[in-house]
């Protein structure tokens, strides 16, 4: 065995200690629930994995809302931010809150690229370190990586692996049948005297085995739209270790999450490399390990005549065929589809070519060669190109990229010659389809989903982004009449801008909330995009429009009654509020006692008092309870089966709800703010409890317990009779005599009757 692969093996141990990585087996095992019924097998869906809702077989998992690192997260307490499941079934219907708790523990990470991943029976995930510090502090910035079993009978109780930052970048992957978790430890020192770089890991959650990829990387890119893909691509930069420097070039790898060789482990480098300091460099300041495959390399000529007419030993026939003159620089900017875009530079032109290359071209070695010409390049300008969203035809060949520019979004399509058009915006293939600042959240089918300044957090608007031609788009809704092209808004939904982008999970529309009213909560939220809400296609833009319609319809039905000409205060007291506080609840119980409580208060105080809630109030809060075609919600007869119970059309649950479990503090503090804003407060009794009693009520009090005496003192009388006749037909009970002897032991209780008085 030569002593460069000893290393290796030496620096995975030094790894695994340094990370605190442990195997599940045999270090702690696992806490044990109380198992789910249900089946758990079946098929993930593709493209669901990886986010915070997974749908696999007849569940969909999910994390249950945004919960902070540094909430308790001990075994058994969590509750928000836990990981639930819900059948499709209750999804479909409409049964939000019939879930079931998979794993009570935090699901968590500032990755939000990454988050719940199912494999086999088991679901993958981060959660908050429970372990402590010296000083008793949780370490709760520390992710910890487990899994749990998805029937909830399996948690792990120590890590795969323990990250000591909560921001590293991970994707759970599965090649030839074993799970890896690949991350990025981004500023990891492995040895005291070491220098802190940023190092690509792959760790078998099988064998616990934690390999170091590539040591000292610079830019790591995952697959965008696949987050199961086990390949990564990295850059790395070519160091001159005599100049101890950079050259002015860089390289591009590939690396698949089960490689194990390190494809430099027998060179001997002290024997090639000009400045190499032996056991120093080697043993930690400048290791060199690289498990990947050269994509592409950046010397050229001029680089090549700097270093003596050779290369490095990074370099793969170097001293051949070099493409290009100057040395070149890659930036990543994305890879999905099989396929990686890229830009780069030249040593003496800093402008971005974008360029791009599929994962079936990279077949031979010579990396060199394989750099494209500036003619071979898709955009000459792709300085922004890591913000386009790539879109590819069912043939798997990009088809257009959909651009967030300063003023709006447009598409550039794909021409005939492969290349997309360059700037200005204008011409048949590169056009606006938002005339608006904009930000591109997903795609879905031909649909972007795009949110625009003016809510609490993500808006939801909704173009279809492929027609053929590019006049139908910026045209506004005639007489209500709307068609694909033109945009619309998703009701008033907002997303949280810092959490998991939302997703589409069987038809319905997954977010975490900043809707009005629940920007405290965070809980995840249901909009069901079916049309008809039982089929599996979703609503046209038509059919969202005229839902949207209807929606606003409910806050103009409220203006009208805030009009106080037509319906005056004094007769309409309050109606507003309380109307609004049905509409977020559907709570009448709670508003006719209220009314009865308020009311009755001020009477008291002033018997000419208006009502605090008036008759005619009271009556129109019954009319919006349940519209019929005589009153002002006859358009809103609509119902829908909701957690079970008939919902109208005019109320918000009618249109999305809570996913999930709020805890009863949140569930709590939800109604109580409503009740705040929009209803009197319960009236406060500071009276004592005689003060607060009526005239006749205290009357009937003293009587009352007047009689009470009497009958006390009846009582008493009797029962002294009846106890001195009983005592002279009873013989008397005599203690048993105790000799107890306190010179030795004075423990002894004395009082003490081992009889306890019988005999």
């Amino acid at each position: 065995m030569s002593k460069r692969f000893t290393k290796i093996i030496c620096l995975n141990v030094a790894v695994v200690a340094a990370l605190g990585v442990a195997a599940a087996y045999g270090c702690g095992g696992y806490y044990g629930g109380r198992p789910l019924s249900g089946d758990i097998s079946g098929t993930v869906v593709q493209g669901t994995n990886g986010g915070f809702a997974v749908e696999k077989g007849g569940y969909v998992y999910f994390i249950n809302g945004i919960e902070s690192n540094e909430a308790v997260n001990d075994y058994g307490k969590p509750e928000k931010g836990a990981i639930y499941r819900i059948s499709k079934k209750d999804l479909s219907d409409h049964n939000y809150a019939s879930v079931d708790c998979v794993a009570p523990v935090v699901a968590y990470t500032a990755d939000y690229n990454a988050g719940l991943f199912i494999y086999g029976d088991y679901v993958y995930y981060g959660t908050p370190s429970t372990a402590k510090s010296s000083d008793g502090s949780v370490l709760n910035e520390n992710l910890d990586m487990k899994r749990t079993k998805l029937d909830g009978t399996e948690t792990m109780k120590n890590a795969y692996v323990q990250f000591p930052s909560n921001e590293y970048e991970y994707r759970y992957v599965e090649e030839g049948g074993t799970v890896y978790l690949m991350y990025v430890a981004s500023e990891e020192k492995l040895y005291e005297e070491a220098t802190a770089v940023k190092n690509l890991h792959s760790y078998n959650t099988v064998t616990g085995t934690d390999t170091v990829l590539a040591y000292n990387v610079d830019t790591v890119i995952f697959d965008s739209a696949d987050k199961t893909n086990p390949r990564v691509y990295y850059t790395m930069n070519v160091k001159n270790y005599g100049a101890d420097a950079n050259f002015g070039y860089n390289q591009v790898y590939t690396v698949k999450a089960d490689a194990t060789e390190d494809k430099f482990a027998n060179v001997k480098f002290d024997e090639i490399i000009d400045g190499w300091n032996g056991d120093e460099d080697d043993a930690a300041r400048d290791r060199y390990i690289n498990c990947g495959d050269l994509v592409f390399d950046g010397i050229g000529l001029a680089d090549v005549l700097k270093n003596n007419n050779a290369g490095t030993p990074f370099n793969y026939d170097a001293t051949g065929k070099i493409h290009n003159e100057l040395s070149l620089t890659y930036s990543l900017a994305n890879y999905q589809n099989e396929t990686l875009f890229y830009t780069r530079t030249s040593s003496n032109n800093d402008g971005k070519y974008l360029f791009s290359v599929s994962d079936g071209k990279i077949t031979d070695k010579n990396a060199v060669e394989r750099n494209a010409d500036s003619d071979d390049a898709i955009l000459t300008d792709g300085s922004a190109a890591d913000g386009y969203k790539y879109i590819f035809d069912g043939s798997n060949k990009l088809k257009l990229v959909l651009i967030q520019e300063e003023d709006g979004i447009t598409v550039n399509k794909v021409s005939a010659n492969g290349k997309l058009q360059q700037k200005p915006v204008g011409g048949d293939n590169y056009y606006y389809i938002v005339r608006s600042t904009a930000t591109i959240l997903f795609t879905e089918e031909n649909y972007l989903y795009y949110s625009v300044s003016g809510g609490n957090g993500y808006t939801f608007n909704r173009i279809n982004y492929a027609a053929e031609n590019k006049d139908v788009y910026g045209r506004m809704p005639e007489d209500d009449e709307v068609d694909e092209y033109t945009s619309v808004k998703l009701l008033d939904l907002d997303a949280n801008t810092e959490w998991f982008m939302p997703e589409i999970i069987s038809g319905q529309l997954l977010f975490s909330s900043e809707t009005d009213k629940m920007t405290s909560y965070n809980y995840v939220m249901a909009f069901d995009l079916r049309k008809d809400r039982t089929d599996g296609v979703l609503m046209s833009n038509s059919d969202i429009y005229a839902l949207n319609k209807k929606y606003e319809g409910i806050s103009e039905i409220f203006e009208k009654y805030d009009d106080k000409d037509k319906y005056d205060e004094k007769i309409y007291a309050n109606l507003s509020g309380a109307l609004k506080y049905a509409f977020y609840t559907g709570d009448e119980a709670y508003i006719k006692e209220l009314a009865a409580l308020c009311n009755a208060d001020v009477k008291e105080k002033d018997k000419e008092a208006d009502d605090v809630y008036s008759e005619k109030t009271l009556a129109l809060v019954a009319d919006f309870i349940k519209p019929a075609a005589d009153n002002d919600w006859k358009d809103y007869t609509g119902v829908a089966k909701v957690n079970g119970s008939d919902v109208y059309a005019n109320r918000r649950e009618y249109y999305y709800g809570v996913l999930g479990k709020m805890t009863e503090r949140d569930s709590e503090g939800y109604i109580d703010a409503l009740k705040a804003e929009y209803l009197q407060s319960e009236p406060v009794n500071d009276k004592t409890w005689w003060e607060g009693l009526s005239t006749g009520a205290k009357v009937g009090f003293v009587i009352g317990m007047c009689a009470c005496g009497l009958i006390v003192l009846g009582g008493a009388a009797v029962l002294t009779v009846f106890i001195i006749r009983r005592k002279k037909n009873k013989r008397p009970v005599y203690r048993k005599k105790i000799n107890v002897d306190t010179t030795d032991d004075k423990n002894i209780d004395v009082y003490s009757d081992e009889n306890n008085g019988n005999e």
